[in-house]
């Protein structure tokens, strides 16, 4: 698709500042490159989310953004199809997110993010999207980083924003041996704990999120432009052994934690800074790496107490 669409990818980056590997690679999480978009009728998906949904408030502010979608004439009622939840086109827009971002990159007079022949007014609205939500042009989503010897690893908190040179004077170095490039403050994120992969991330990981808010999908994306571009594999090994939890054995490990006088603050089943500060106290408590990684391992040893 980069070889296909060169000169619209060139295009969208010039005029909203959004690199074009993001844009594509989001493409490619989301549809597969337009091949699996969806099949539902979006109005009806999202009537039925509306009358008997866990979301029934979101799911018709949606339902009424789609019909005047096509009050609009953007789309045919025949052809607005997508998701089971709503998510229509290319890039899975939202209706209330298209009526927000959506782009007619090709000035014909609709934004037509669901075109069989040309998926030009998607890319662009993605991008639009990213631009709109603080992305910063030139600044790259993050690096694959080393870490040193007795690493202090309560320094990877999702909240601890620091530049370059703080990271480069804490021993941390690219994985060619190189000091952090400066480009804005940088968070530290061990997606595994201290066994797996390490990465430094800008504000731009940031903004990935706000199109999936899941460090999984920001890295999937990120991951995958720098690689359909010519980048390298990640080279720390992805551990196998450990095993992130359910969302129940995440809300026993809330609770198993508060029990042990560490308050998580919650028992949602979502790990969140404040289960994480927990965990880390439990973890410091016990000798073990303070990486606040909810794992299956760290629930043995709190069931241990």
């Amino acid at each position: 698709m980069a070889e296909r669409y060169p000169t619209a990818l060139s295009q969208i980056e010039e005029r909203y500042g959004v690199d074009r590997r993001v844009v594509l690679s989001i493409w490619g999480m989301e549809t597969a490159y337009g091949a699996v978009r969806g099949s539902f009728d979006t109005i009806n998906a999202l009537a039925t989310l509306a009358y008997d949904g866990r979301r029934r408030d979101w799911a018709e502010r949606e339902l009424i953004a789609a019909l005047l979608i096509l009050q609009n004439g953007d789309v045919s009622p025949q052809r607005m199809r997508g998701s089971w939840a709503g998510a229509m086109g290319h890039t899975q827009f939202m209706p209330t997110s298209y009526q927000a971002y959506a782009q007619d990159f090709r000035g014909d007079g609709r934004r037509d993010v669901w075109s069989d022949d040309d998926p030009t007014d998607a890319l662009a609205s993605t991008a639009h999207y990213l631009a709109e939500h603080g992305w910063q042009k030139g600044q790259p989503w993050g690096y694959e980083v080393r870490l040193p010897q007795g690493f202090n690893h309560t320094l990877a908190d999702r909240s601890f924003a620091r530049p370059a040179s703080f990271w480069t004077n804490a021993g941390i170095r690219l994985m060619t041996g190189a000091r952090v490039p400066e480009h804005g403050p940088a968070k530290l994120i061990l997606p595994m704990g201290a066994t797996g992969p390490a990465f430094l991330t800008f504000s731009n990981f940031d903004v990935i999120k706000r199109y999936n808010n899941a460090t999984s999908y920001a890295l999937a994306v990120g991951h995958l432009g720098d690689r359909i571009y010519g980048g390298a594999p990640f080279q720390t090994s992805w551990p196998r052994d450990i095993l992130p939890l359910t969302r129940t054995e995440r809300r026993e490990l809330q609770q198993r934690l508060t029990a042990l006088g560490y308050d998580t603050e919650g028992t949602d089943g979502i790990i969140g800074p404040n289960s994480e500060r927990a965990i880390r106290q439990f973890q410091s408590a016990r000798g073990m790496t303070p990486d606040g990684f909810a794992s299956d391992r760290l629930l043995r040893a709190v069931r241990g107490g």
